[in-house]
């Protein structure tokens, strides 16, 4: 029997009401040569019954159960039966756009000495809904060692040879979070190289998680990953041409990794937290931070992309307070607290202006504004 081209698995936790987009998107495929394998990691809804709706009649898709154990031994569990010669990790709730597969099929034929392959994505609230944001990556050639300090896109927008990631390790299952980052990062000191479509091909549903992400936890595990650069990795094969230990400047890294979780701790309405766990690290790094770096407190974690009239308006209602009275709080003066609350909410301030004053008018405030 030949052997599908791509695999695509699909962890599944208690999201069974987004698995249907998900698997609909993968049946919209204008190509055929691909199998599915829906990982069902413990789920108490009806995850199994969407499952199973699909199942009937379609050989190509699979379901396998396993007692909770989280997103990396889930996707391990997926990639252990996998039978195509590349995979996709594709989470429940996001979907693809129906000209993925072919698009890929047209590049490995032509790159053949590349391990990695991906393409844009887009942020949305549903698959006929409200598209927030596009990003469109660029570049080709091996990822290391840029990847060390940022990755290289959501797991579902990336393509990697089955081969070439079993010799990997899996992902972590001991990380709470930032596995496939984690996991990208020994592609690349395996000497991986990566070729970008510059077209948005797959969604990544955004929606408000906010008050259920945790900050402290997922700065651990970035921290974690980090840490690991600077040693030797046992995970990966001796032939890896990057296996030794890297020099970072990790008190810059770190103040990259924590500003976007003050931002969320901030939207959580965790301001005091927010306060004391910024001068804990600052004290710990010897931090430094120009004003323009505070942008990075407004991520696609929180409300980087929410730019709609009525989040514009809740966010500066709500969000905007709080950020003054942070740096206040900090010993900024009033003056700079404005400027720096502004800087980070200026895209959407921006947009307000424009849904204040219409889009000419609202150009040229925006240009008197925020020319200086």
């Amino acid at each position: 029997m030949n052997l599908p081209i791509f695999s695509i698995i699909i962890p599944c936790f208690n999201q069974g009401h987004f698995l249907k987009d998900c698997l609909n998107s993968i049946l919209d495929q204008k190509i055929e040569d691909w199998e599915v394998w829906v990982v069902n990691d413990g789920s108490e809804d009806n995850t199994a019954q969407v499952a199973h709706q699909f199942l009937e009649g379609n050989t190509k898709i699979h379901y396998l159960y396993q007692t909770n154990q989280g997103l990396s031994a889930a996707r391990n569990a997926g990639m252990n039966q996998a039978q195509g010669k590349f995979l996709i990790f594709l989470d429940a709730d996001d979907w693809l756009e129906s000209d993925l597969l072919k698009k890929y099929i047209e590049l490995i034929s032509l790159n053949p000495d590349f391990q990695l392959f991906r393409c844009g994505y887009a942020y949305w609230d549903h698959p006929d809904g409200y598209c927030f944001h596009r990003h469109n990556p660029v570049g080709k050639g091996k990822i290391f060692p840029e990847v060390l300090t940022q990755n290289i896109g959501p797991c579902h927008s990336i393509l990697i040879q089955r081969e070439f990631a079993q010799k990997l390790g899996g992902f972590d299952v001991k990380l709470k979070s930032c596995e496939d980052w984690d996991f990208w990062i020994r592609a690349g000191r395996a000497g991986a190289k990566i070729f970008s479509i510059n077209e948005v091909l797959v969604a990544y549903r955004y929606v408000s998680y906010s008050m259920s992400r945790n900050p402290r936890l997922m700065y651990e595990s970035l921290s974690e990953v980090t840490r690991r650069v600077g040693q030797s990795d046992d995970r990966l094969p001796e032939s890896a041409p990057f296996k030794e230990p890297f020099n970072l400047n990790y008190s810059s890294i770190q103040k990259k990794h924590l500003l976007p979780f003050l931002g969320l701790l901030i939207q959580q309405d965790k301001l005091p937290e927010a306060i004391s766990w910024y001068l804990e690290e600052k004290s710990i790094w010897k931090w430094d931070i120009k004003e323009e770096e505070w942008t990075r407190m407004s991520s696609y974690l929180n409300w980087k992309y929410f730019l709609s009239k009525k989040d514009c308006q809740t966010i500066l209602d709500k969000i905007q307070p709080k950020l003054f009275e942070f740096f206040n709080r900090l010993g900024y003066s009033n003056i700079d607290s404005v400027r720096i609350s502004n800087l980070i909410l200026s895209p959407q301030l921006k947009k307000w202006n424009h849904f204040r004053y219409g889009r000419l008018l609202g150009a040229l405030v925006n240009r008197l504004t925020f020319s200086t």
